[in-house]
């Protein structure tokens, strides 16, 4: 037999959650093809063959946690190399096993622009709501969440929202930008939290342990008069807008630090924490300045929607320069936020109240928004976070 085992998936994480099969005992599978679906840090992860064979024997059941490096999946020695010996030579092959004077297997580079028509998450979302995709087609590359949605509801799109949903696919992939791993200038090596919690408990404790081990914070608080803003103003989008005139005038809060160096980062990606039932997730938003209200509120609801589901996809989960915790809406006006290396900044927005104040000479009730910021003093000056937040205060106290 021969066993391919749980190969490292970049995430920081030494295992990862079996979710779901997608081969059984006695399949038949080609190089490259999708054997299983993953959890790890947060996100689905679909784990290809680089064999092309006869699967003998799955090692781990679904719902289970395997460390990276154990056995997932096994091939049959003689049936891969019936299937090896009958491909054709593209040039691909990197290597063969020998054993016993005859060649196993070949061993092929991983296709990256492979057709997929669903990204795991919108696949778990699929079973979920009962939606059978092999029925259906997709308006673009890939299924949506909007159409899994309209599909099982048995409602249909126009022309016009598929020609939307295939430019928002298109747009996503060309902002894609990826991150430094979080290994990346690690001190001192985090405890493991225990392989039963769920792995987004699990990546938010060894962060929030790296964090401890790495950062020096210093955290400003102050308060906001909002009372000039039109009603039903969205106070994340503002808040989102404010961060980026002050990371373009203070552009050394967006930034890594990584190796006792300061990395300024373009563009400004915010990391926006949210809470669910199965943990934080932090999904990023990718080029704030380049998005309309629209966009970063459809974005906005989107991860909320993913995170209930049980998965953002991988790549919305990286590249983050800067982080948003927007905590005052369950709770709380001012707070510590922690800041994740390699970043050196996060904002914290607490829960917006009224108190009576001067204004203009007379004695009036305003409406003030709490912030506390909290910066790495090894990268970041006082001077430097101050500044940060004045610009922030400047552009949250306009009604515009």
């Amino acid at each position: 037999m021969k066993i391919f085992k749980l190969p490292d998936l970049g995430e920081g994480l030494p295992d990862a959650t079996i979710r779901e099969w997608l081969v059984q005992e006695g399949d038949s599978v080609a190089a490259d093809q999708p054997l299983v679906t993953v959890e790890t840090a947060k996100a689905l992860v679909e784990v290809p063959s680089p064999y092309a064979g006869v699967v003998e024997k799955c090692f781990v059941a679904a719902g289970q946690t395997l460390n990276t490096g154990q056995p997932l999946i096994g091939f049959k020695q003689g049936e891969i190399a019936q299937t090896s010996a009958k491909m054709p030579d593209t040039g691909t092959v990197v290597g063969k096993i020998e054993a016993g004077g005859q060649a196993l297997t070949q061993e092929h580079h991983p296709v990256s622009n492979r057709p997929r028509s669903a990204t795991p998450a919108v696949r778990a979302l699929a079973r979920q709501l009962g939606v059978d995709l092999s029925r259906l087609h997709p308006a673009g590359s890939r299924f949506s969440e909007a159409e899994v949605r309209a599909a099982a509801t048995g409602a249909t799109m126009s022309m016009r929202q598929q020609k939307s949903m295939r430019q928002e696919s298109m747009r996503q992939e060309s902002i894609r930008v990826q991150a430094p791993s979080q290994s990346d200038g690690v001190l001192v090596a985090p405890t493991i939290p225990s392989a039963s919690a769920e792995p987004a408990r699990r990546a938010m404790a060894m962060v929030m342990a790296q964090s401890r081990d790495q950062i020096c914070p210093m955290t400003l608080c102050d308060e906001v008069d909002i009372s000039r803003w039109p009603k039903g103003t969205n106070a994340t989008v503002r808040l989102l807008r404010a961060m980026v005139e002050a990371a373009s005038a203070e552009q050394n809060l967006n930034a890594y630090f990584i190796n006792d160096t300061l990395q300024p980062q373009a563009p400004i990606n915010v990391g926006l924490a949210v809470d669910a039932s199965k943990g934080l997730y932090v999904p990023v938003l990718k080029d704030v300045a380049a998005l309309s209200p629209q966009d970063l509120q459809a974005a906005i609801a989107r991860f909320k929607q993913q995170a209930e589901d049980g998965g953002i996809p991988q790549q919305d989960l990286q590249g983050a320069t800067i982080h948003l915790s927007n905590f005052g809406s369950l709770a709380g006006r001012f707070a510590t936020p922690v800041v994740v290396p390699p970043l050196v900044c996060i904002v914290g927005a607490g829960r917006a109240h009224k108190a009576v104040l001067p204004h203009k000479g007379k004695a009036r009730v305003r409406k003030l928004l709490p912030l506390s910021i909290t910066a790495d003093h090894r990268a970041v000056t006082g001077g430097e976070l101050a500044r940060f937040l004045q610009t922030m205060r400047e552009q949250l106290e306009t009604g515009e």
